[in-house]
């Protein structure tokens, strides 16, 4: 039988949810009260926690769409279970990609995007699939019976960094997209997720609990000469690699709430990019370095926007009562 009851609520905020339980467990009673219970053992398949936002939106600039170019996938569960929709900007228009009555997320384009990977459940347990950009020939890449998600291609895409539980914790593995053969390159006590590759291909960079709270590392592709990139008591979570190579967008609880920061890598500068008093999350930079793409729940429910780095213009893409997150923009 299918473990439809646990995935309905499916969402791509794996370590994030119980980074939050844990941060609220010591500055807030009442949201103790709200957040759903996660299990004690790590699990790539996390029950939706109800984050909370506050009581009037703040304010913003809206983003002029002019100029923005290419296109977004992203999940959504607006037709009842979780599809893979895709946005483009030249014309607005959003469609369905995968089509399918199981949980298809955590999409991912390819360097050239002309395929996307993603996971579904729809042969028992979440596994790893390939598809064409418009939704074709989809194939399945991973066959083992533990959860295999989060795959991202590197950027000369001949390999994807995943996550997987199946060593009984989640580590980062990488597969070679011709011969199907995987690597492991983590291998601790700990919780690795969320791997993001460096624009040259050499590094992945990642979040772990290894030092009790979440904290973003950098390894080598291979998985050697690891380096701590951030130290802070706050969970440091969901890392992102701009395309000049300088800086991370990441997700951090150093407020009560979940914003976005940028670190760069050769000042160690850190600047706090939103202020929205509300879950903000799974930031992606845009091909040209001038925007972040992310979900946020601001506004009530989490939708899909775009962030102008320069004056803090949003543009919400996806606009739905539904839940929209997990966003990638076309490389």
């Amino acid at each position: 039988m299918k473990r439809i009851c646990s995935l309905l609520l499916v969402v791509p905020l794996v370590i994030l949810a119980a980074c939050q339980a844990v941060e609220h467990t010591s500055t807030n009673t009442n949201q103790d009260q709200l957040t759903a219970t996660i299990a004690p053992t790590p699990s790539v398949w996390v029950t939706l926690a109800p984050y909370y936002v506050t009581s009037t939106p703040i304010s913003l600039p809206t983003l002029d769409v002019t100029g923005l170019q290419g296109k977004i996938v992203f999940q959504t569960d607006r037709e009842g279970d979780f599809e893979i929709y895709f946005y483009d900007f030249q014309d607005a228009s959003l469609t369905n990609l995968s089509r399918h009555d199981d949980v298809d997320v955590f999409p991912s384009w390819a360097p050239d995007g002309g395929k996307i990977v993603f996971v579904s459940d729809r042969d028992g347990n979440p596994e790893i699939y390939m598809m064409n950009s418009n939704g074709t020939d989809v194939q399945r890449l991973t066959d083992d019976p533990a959860d295999d998600v989060m795959p991202v291609f590197s950027p000369d895409g001949k390999s994807i960094a995943f996550v997987s539980n199946r060593d009984g914790d989640d580590e980062i593995y990488l597969m070679d997209v011709e011969s199907r053969t995987i690597k492991q390159l983590t291998n601790n006590s700990f919780t690795d997720g969320f791997p993001a590759w460096s624009p040259d291909g050499e590094q992945i960079i990642y979040h772990t609990n290894r030092d009790v709270n979440y904290e973003l590392y950098i390894m080598s592709k291979d998985g050697l000469d690891l380096v701590r990139v951030t130290d802070d008591p706050a969970a440091d979570v969901q890392p992102a690699w701009s395309p000049d190579g300088k800086r991370i967008a990441f997700v951090s609880t150093r407020t009560e709430f979940e914003e976005i920061y940028i670190y760069n890598l050769e000042t160690g500068a850190l600047d706090r990019m939103t202020n929205y008093e509300s879950s903000t999350e799974l930031p992606k930079w845009s091909p040209d370095g001038r925007y972040l793409i992310f979900a946020s729940n601001y506004m009530g429910n989490r939708e899909i926007y775009v962030l102008e780095l320069d004056r803090g213009s949003i543009l919400n893409i996806s606009d739905s009562p539904a839940e929209d997150f997990f966003p990638n923009w076309t490389p």
